[in-house]
């Protein structure tokens, strides 16, 4: 059979078997679809609008539900982008001639940065959603697919994705691309590679590489010079919190970084000693797993207030709401707690749901979720600092990615996002991005990248007594 596919500025016509379904079809060829669930049926996040046949002339469906039928259209569109302002370079550059790009996998958007190498002139940067997000909103969605023989699929997305890029940046500024460096979560990292992730999702949790890695541009299907594969620490610790300390500077004064995302990865420096952990706290905060829920992009509630008796809300791009974001999460959970919607235990005291606008609202169940959490993310913290030998009324902590962002501060602390103790908080965006370019373009940078990730101690919460004792503590609000 034959359909069409439509979507991601793209109109393709592809082959599929009879009882495939549409999420297969979309997947096999590139198209961008979001299926939190990794397709299962049950998130309701792949819906797609399917024209001919028994469809008639436009029927919204589950694509991960809905098998193919010859001769139909299928249109997905999944756009956006994410978070690519961040701390300016620290390193001079080493002055090599030509151009590179600077790329960071996140679990939910891939960010790319164009980047002259002689002078570090940024041409260009911008991000878009992963499209590997058809096969699960997290990295053990993506681990589970892999090993359900998804694993070339998904290294073929991504990789795809990244050779988008460089020829956009090609076409568009007449420049060829001498190299391109990634960092990534290590699962991330792993599928762009083609390696096996099956360790990372089992105890003991071991990855087959966390070195640094440079390889041609051909073995990995990207039409550059040479490519280069940050290091990352542990199986849950990665290149991006690695390069995010290069950039914030971390690998020179005391402190600590917190990556908040699917994932809340943490690495402090204290007493010339590097300590870092990782939290599961879940893909709540990119907008996942919440009933109305999505990433940053247009027509995400992103803020909320209550003024002269009347909610108000701002979304991303200006225009109607469709849903809601992470640090519009935090600012609901905040105002609910203020107003008395829900209790200290997170329970609603009235009805089940706080309606934001019509068919935008929170659950008990988001509720539920978030609890979980931002008492990992608070845990991760208090812990790690009190095993690096850090005071958290004194700790410099800097928070990245787009979360820590975005956030109101107080909305973070009315709901327990971060230790009460500590104030000497800095959003420093993208840092994962930033490092990377400062790797790419200094080899002073990506020695000390290096280094950091062999000289970091990872310890590992899930068998540890005193965060068993911070989770459960630091669940109420």
């Amino acid at each position: 059979m034959k359909i069409t596919l439509i979507g991601g500025g793209k109109k393709v016509v592809a082959g599929c078997k009879e009882g495939e379904t549409l999420l297969a079809v979309l997947r096999q060829n590139g198209f961008p679809v979001a299926a939190d669930c990794g397709g299962r049926g049950i998130c309701g996040r792949c819906r797609v609008r399917v024209f001919g046949g028994s469809f008639g002339e436009g029927k919204v469906v589950l694509a991960c539900e809905t098998p193919a039928e010859d001769g139909i259209a299928v249109e997905s569109e999944f756009g956006g982008g994410g978070l690519t302002e961040g701390l300016s370079a620290r390193y001079p550059t080493d002055k090599e001639e030509g151009f590179g790009v600077a790329v960071d996998i996140g679990t939910t958007t891939v960010a790319f940065s164009l980047l002259q190498l002689s002078t570090g002139k940024t041409l260009e940067k911008y991000a878009e959603l992963n499209r590997q997000a058809a096969f699960g909103a997290d990295v053990i969605s993506r681990i589970m697919a892999a090993e359900g023989g998804g694993a070339a699929l998904l290294a073929e997305t991504v990789r795809s994705q990244i050779e988008g890029a460089l020829v956009r940046f090609r076409q568009k500024y007449a420049v060829g691309i001498d190299k391109v460096a990634v960092c990534g979560n290590t699962t991330m990292l792993h599928l762009f590679c083609g390696e096996d992730v099956s360790g990372i999702g089992r105890y003991p949790f071991t990855p087959a590489f966390t070195e640094y890695r440079e390889r041609a541009g051909g073995e990995y299907g990207l039409s550059c010079g040479k490519v280069q594969v940050l290091p990352s620490v542990s199986a849950y610790v990665g290149a991006d919190v690695v390069a995010g300390c290069i950039a914030a500077g971390l690998n020179e004064r005391e402190g600590m970084l917190a990556d908040i995302g699917t994932n809340g990865e943490m690495l402090a420096h204290a007493g010339g000693k590097f300590f870092c952990t990782s939290t599961a706290a879940g893909p709540c905060f990119e907008g996942a797993n919440i009933e109305c829920g999505m990433g940053g992009v247009a027509g995400a509630v992103d803020s909320l207030r209550f003024a002269e008796g009347k909610l108000s809300y701002t979304t991303i791009g200006g225009g109607a709401p469709c849903g809601i974001c992470g640090a519009g999460l935090v600012d609901a959970v905040a105002l609910m707690l203020e107003k008395g919607v829900i209790d200290e235990t997170g329970a609603f005291v009235r009805g089940d749901k706080f309606y934001i606008a019509d068919g935008v609202y929170v659950s008990q169940k988001d509720v539920r979720n978030f609890q979980l959490a931002k008492s990992a993310v608070c845990s991760g913290i208090r812990v790690l600092a009190a095993r690096a030998g850090l005071a958290l009324s004194s700790l410099e902590l800097d928070i990245a990615g787009g979360l820590g962002f975005y956030l109101d501060g107080k909305s973070a602390e009315k709901t327990g996002l971060f230790p009460k103790e500590n104030s000497l908080r800095r959003a420093v965006g993208n840092a994962a991005l930033a490092g990377t370019e400062a790797c790419m373009l200094s080899k002073a940078a990506l020695a000390e990248a290096i280094e950091l990730a062999e000289n970091t101690q990872y310890i590992d919460l899930s068998a540890d007594a005193d965060f068993m004792d911070e989770y459960i503590g630091n669940m109420n609000f």
